[in-house]
């Protein structure tokens, strides 16, 4: 069973999901040759004025045959009517609420919603899951490694970081590793602060360091909001814990607490003396378009410059290049 997941907001507790790590438009199926296991799909006609990274997903799930189901939330425009475009796909289908809130109503609201999830996929699939206690504490384990990674974040190479982690988010969570043998950073440059959706493609992070860019801390669903995320005690109320978990870590911009968002950004900002701020965001994503116009106020007013990059698709650094080039030049 192998259900690729497209959203932090996708819980791993439940049943083994992967993670849609991103894929280049074209017609090619092969792996990537840089071993990141990201595949290669001709794109879906209809949905070009999608987020490029939803329609990568839409893709990715039709015309994958290792991909036997589709789990995605309801968080955002694309989101919300992704199910249309994957109806007829013969494939499993499950699109989890998300609620705005992060009170105690929500957290019951959502637990409720994640034991129908386990239920749909015991009756489609015909099996019984029963290891859900184990499951939370192997997350709490992996997000450990991850946290310790994360906090040595300007010593390392930020690209082999960010390609370890996509890397180990395409496997079961049983084979899951957080790498400890990254490639050391050579030299320090201007310190930056990433911000934004998934990082489908990485070669922008490598377009940073080339730049003379030291990453020194981001809010990446993939990173800094693993790493930040809450642990859910296996011995407790477990679909009200993982609930939690989900709902009141690092949030998401779909998740409407902007207030939130913004002050644990700040915070880390100034806290790792970062002298300037990239903001990675997807065409057609209104979320982080809309964070983005309160979070540039905020920095102005500290004196932080930001860029914003943003991609059409889950692949596209190229026209990144130049922007970073010449924001590199700004700090």
């Amino acid at each position: 069973m192998k259900l690729l997941a497209l959203s932090g907001l996708i819980p791993e507790q439940i049943c083994d999901v992967v993670r849609f790590t991103g894929g280049v438009p074209g017609t090619a199926r092969d792996q990537d040759p840089r071993g990141t296991g990201r595949s290669e799909y001709a794109r879906e006609r209809g949905v070009a004025h999608y987020c490029g990274y939803a329609e990568d997903y839409i893709s990715a799930v039709r015309q994958d045959d290792t991909v036997d189901g589709a789990v995605f939330p309801k968080s955002c425009d694309s989101s919300r009517i992704m199910a249309n475009y994957l109806e007829d796909c013969g494939k499993f289908l499950y699109q989890l609420n998300i609620p705005a809130r992060q009170d105690e109503l929500a957290v019951e609201f959502f637990a409720a919603q994640l034991e129908q999830y386990r239920e749909a996929v015991e009756r489609h699939f015909g099996r019984t899951i029963a290891d859900v206690a184990e499951r939370t504490e192997a997350v709490n384990v992996r997000n450990r490694e991850i946290r310790r990674a994360y906090a040595d974040l300007e010593g390392v190479s930020y690209r082999a970081y960010l390609d370890s982690i996509h890397e180990m988010l395409t496997r079961p969570l049983s084979e899951q590793v957080v790498k400890k043998d990254l490639p050391v950073k050579k030299g320090a440059g201007k310190r930056v602060y990433l911000v934004g959706s998934f990082l489908a493609d990485t070669e922008i992070a490598g377009v940073i360091e080339d730049c003379g860019l030291t990453v020194v801390g981001d809010d990446l669903p993939e990173s800094g909001r693993l790493a930040a995320m809450p642990e859910a005690d296996p011995g407790g109320e477990l679909y009200r814990e993982i609930a939690a978990c989900v709902l009141r870590g690092r949030l998401s911009p779909t998740q409407d607490n902007f207030r939130q968002i913004l002050s644990s950004d700040m915070k880390e900002i100034e806290e790792k003396k970062a002298d300037g701020v990239i903001f990675v965001t997807q065409k057609y994503c209104e979320p982080y378009d809309y964070l983005f116009s309160v979070y540039k106020k905020m920095l102005d007013q500290r004196g932080i410059p930001a860029t914003q990059i943003t991609l059409a698709d889950s692949g596209n650094e190229r026209k990144a290049r130049l922007a970073l080039e010449a924001f590199a030049d700004v700090i």
